[in-house]
């Protein structure tokens, strides 16, 4: 029986006094008494009215329809023999898609029904209640719908292809048939919602130990020695590079390094100091009267003769001082050349005043960081400070340049 129906016998009763006050004067009457079909939400029931119109059948059964209902024919629609009058009543749903809510109505009558009505497409989808139940009159319906994805997921180098209504990240894992180990994580919390067409990564972690030999670099001890001048260096022992095994705690994450902490050494092999004098022996200055004037130059009054020089080139032979001042196409050699006959002890014999292979005034000798006397000075020495005074001071510190 249809709920809206409860009093239906009293009815009855009702029309046949009705009918049997009126069978003696016309059967006519008789023809106004139409079976009708009346489906209310899907439950169907025969009857028999008076009524000539939609409207008076629902008035009949006591049916109050709201302004969201569905009726067919409508309210004012004449009613025939063996018309079949149906009511769909406006329901309320309270739907859920992929963890977005919303409060919805419907004139459907099923879960199924009701998704199609709202537009929600089920297939393959998980629903939490089945297609065919009916949904409630007097309340809302609560549905539940995880709908199918396309996704992938990206794991030790393979994409794993997942097509199925998975809600979050840790089912479309699941549903992939992969598993994360202690320290793995995915690209997106477990927990997060996914959408279709998402790409999921797998992000493998690895902690280990990992031993390593480094080279142990050797310290360098310095003596003192008067064997050498001040500013003269010699290695006396190159000493030996040592060897450490040295752990380290590793973090890898897809295989690439990310962390990497030291935990502890071992020394294999100690390493041998490196050895180098110092040379503390000062060069001795020589009088050389006063010192007038800027210039350098010596020659027109035969300072390149040798003069008072012992001669040759001290420490180095002449070929190699003038390999030293870049050979005869040099203009340090055309220098040398006028002014001591690349003799690095020469002397000017007509002022005293001009040493060595440059002919250095000793003022200007000292101005450019040299002590003593230039003749007492490597040839090597006398070249480094002829070259910072030309950077100073110009090529027209010696008239032979």
């Amino acid at each position: 029986m249809i709920d809206f129906l409860k009093n239906r016998k009293v009815q009855i009763a009702a029309q046949a006094v009705v009918i049997t006050g009126l069978v003696g004067g016309t059967g006519a009457v008789l023809t106004m008494n139409k079976p009708v079909t009346l489906e209310v939400n899907g439950k169907a029931e025969e009857i028999r009215t008076f009524g000539g119109t939609v409207g008076e059948i629902l008035d009949s059964q006591n049916i109050d329809i709201d302004k969201r209902d569905q009726v067919k024919p409508g309210v004012d629609a004449k009613i025939n023999r063996d018309t079949t009058v149906t009511v769909n009543t406006a329901k309320d749903v309270s739907l859920t898609v992929d963890g977005k809510k919303t409060d919805e109505w419907t004139n459907a009558n099923t879960v199924g029904q009701a998704l199609a009505d709202l537009g929600v497409d089920a297939k393959d989808a998980q629903l939490s209640a089945e297609a065919s139940d009916k949904l409630k009159v007097d309340a809302p319906t609560n549905i539940d719908v995880t709908t199918a994805k396309a996704l992938t997921v990206v794991a030790d180098g393979k994409d794993v292809k997942v097509t199925a209504p998975v809600g979050t990240a840790g089912d479309a894992l699941e549903e992939a048939k992969v598993t994360l180990d202690k320290d793995d994580f995915l690209s997106v919390p477990m927990n997060a919602a996914v959408t279709d067409g998402q790409v999921l990564t797998v992000n493998r972690v690895e902690n280990k130990t990992v031993t390593e030999k480094e080279d142990i670099k050797p310290k360098v001890e310095k003596k003192k020695s008067d064997s050498l001048y001040v500013g003269e260096t010699k290695v006396e022992d190159k000493g030996k590079t040592g060897q450490k095994e040295v752990q380290y705690q590793v973090k890898t994450v897809n295989g690439d390094e990310v962390e990497k902490e030291k935990k502890g050494e071992k020394v294999l092999t100690e390493p041998q100091a490196k050895v180098v004098i110092e040379g503390t022996k000062k060069k001795e200055s020589s009088s050389g009267g006063s010192d007038s004037g800027s210039g350098d130059s010596g020659s027109g009054s035969g300072s390149g003769d040798g003069g008072s020089s012992s001669g040759g080139g001290g420490s180095m032979s002449t070929e190699e001082i003038k390999a030293m001042l870049g050979g005869p196409g040099s203009k340090w050699y055309q220098v040398a050349k006028c002014e001591s006959n690349f003799n690095p002890r020469a002397v000017n014999k007509q002022n005293n005043a001009h040493f060595g292979l440059f002919q250095f005034k000793l003022a200007t000798w000292r101005s450019v960081g040299g002590s003593g006397n230039p003749i007492d000075a490597s040839p090597r020495e006398q070249f480094d400070r002829a070259k910072t005074l030309q950077a100073k001071a110009g090529w027209g510190q010696w008239s032979c340049a």
